[in-house]
């Protein structure tokens, strides 16, 4: 199966419209959180956004690891300091995590084309 980007975020917004409606209070409170713990305070946002990245590889989420590329890209990050960011999870995860660095140069390419 092929890695799409474009395609996973698709399915993951419509996944998360699902939820919303099916559970708003719960799904309201997980929004909440994650702005809260996103906001910019002793680190910005744009490094919290690079540090999800490299969690993402290191936990091995296709779909976290597409939206951390999305948001990364927006906050203004290089692929080359993308990239070298999720060498670093390479260091905890193994040879097997250098398989969602690859992912990662895959998304970063199909998300800022065109």
């Amino acid at each position: 199966m092929a890695y799409d980007p474009k395609a996973i975020l698709k399915n993951f917004n419509k996944c998360m419209t699902d939820i919303r409606k099916a559970v708003p209070s719960e799904y309201d409170a997980f929004m909440q959180e994650k702005e809260i713990i996103l906001k910019s305070n002793r680190l910005p946002e744009k490094t919290k956004w690079l540090l999800l990245l490299v969690s993402s590889v290191s936990q091995k989420c296709p779909v976290c690891l597409t939206r951390a590329v999305t948001h990364c890209l927006k906050q203004g990050w290089t692929k080359k300091e993308m990239l070298e960011a999720c060498m670093v999870a390479v260091l905890v995860g193994g040879a097997s995590t250098m398989t969602y660095v690859t992912m990662v140069d895959q998304a970063i390419d199909e998300l800022t084309k065109g």
